[in-house]
């Protein structure tokens, strides 16, 4: 068995952009575990055999939408506080930026609304935040390292 190629956590990253034009990415600090997700929205449909209805039909699906979820947790860093704060108090998407350094660039981008943006303290502990953003409308993948 050959081994794999692996990619450290550390380069998977998220980047928000700042809104201006040009716009400036930024990978808010803080963040020691972060994911991206998707999601297909089917209907589905069961489809009888045209020759033998006695057999068992099969289910057939149609893609009705695609969506994407990024999604963070870690310490709340007072450097990403104003970014976190500021995105989710406006209620307004920004463009984002998942980044895969490893074996090659590339990065997924799109529109994403901050959905969840949760403060937590334990005594003894530090301040923890954890952060879910929805993409709103397409993203897409671009090779190559981000500018």
């Amino acid at each position: 068995m050959a081994k794999p190629t692996t990619i450290s956590a550390a380069k998977l990253s998220i980047w928000v952009g700042n809104g201006e034009s040009p716009e400036v990415f930024a990978a808010p600090c803080g963040l020691t575990t972060r994911g991206i997700k998707f999601s297909a929205d089917s209907n589905s449909i069961v489809v009888p055999d045209c020759n033998d209805p006695d057999l068992p039909a099969w289910i057939e699906r149609v893609v009705r939408s695609l969506s994407v979820t990024i999604n963070g947790s870690g310490v709340l860093a007072k450097e990403a506080l104003q970014t976190w704060r500021e995105w989710f108090l406006s209620g307004a998407p920004l463009n984002v930026r998942v980044v895969l350094d490893g074996v090659g660039w590339g990065y997924f981008s799109g529109s994403f609304i901050l959905s969840s943006f949760e403060v937590t303290g334990e005594i003894g502990n530090k301040v923890q935040t954890t952060i879910q953003a929805d993409s709103d409308g397409p993203v897409t993948w671009t090779d190559g390292a981000p500018s």
